[in-house]
């Protein structure tokens, strides 16, 4: 897969964090304790949602060094 910003290659990897991990829009904010429909409210996109936090799926991630960038394709609904 290619870079859609430089055309370079991508390394494939898995995006990991210590929180929850997910897209928040510009403007909309959580409480502290959310809720797969709190996101939903909001237009949050939950990239590794698993609420008992008994698993960990890693949402896969691409990564470009020369641009700097990660792209995170966000997981269909399940």
């Amino acid at each position: 897969m290619n870079c859609p910003y430089c055309g370079g290659a991508l390394e494939k990897g898995t995006l990991h964090s210590r929180g929850g991990e997910y897209f928040l829009p510009d403007g909309a904010k959580l409480p502290a304790w959310f809720t797969r429909e709190s996101m939903e409210k909001v237009g949050a996109v939950g990239l590794a949602w698993n609420p008992a936090l008994t698993r960990r799926d890693w949402p896969e991630a691409y990564c470009c060094r020369p641009c700097r960038r990660l792209i995170v394709p966000f997981p269909e609904e399940e």
